[in-house]
């Protein structure tokens, strides 16, 4: 049974291999051969995904928990 991959763009059931390939200087992706929309594989060596910071006044998850 092939592996079947969810398109987050149009969630449609996608053999990866059916998708074709493209890469940019940030990062390496694969085309949904359904909807033609790039979906992120890969950041290029070097690059990281920047932590995401709370809004100022947000409660933390510790506090929500509490």
């Amino acid at each position: 049974m092939p592996t079947r991959f969810i398109c987050p763009h149009c969630h449609s059931p996608v053999d990866p291999a059916a998708m074709e390939l493209a890469s940019s200087a940030q990062a390496y992706y694969r085309i949904c051969p359904v909807c033609d929309e790039a979906v992120l594989v890969a950041l290029a060596a070097g690059l990281a995904v920047a932590e995401s910071t709370p809004a100022p006044g947000a409660r933390t998850t510790g506090e929500c928990l509490a």
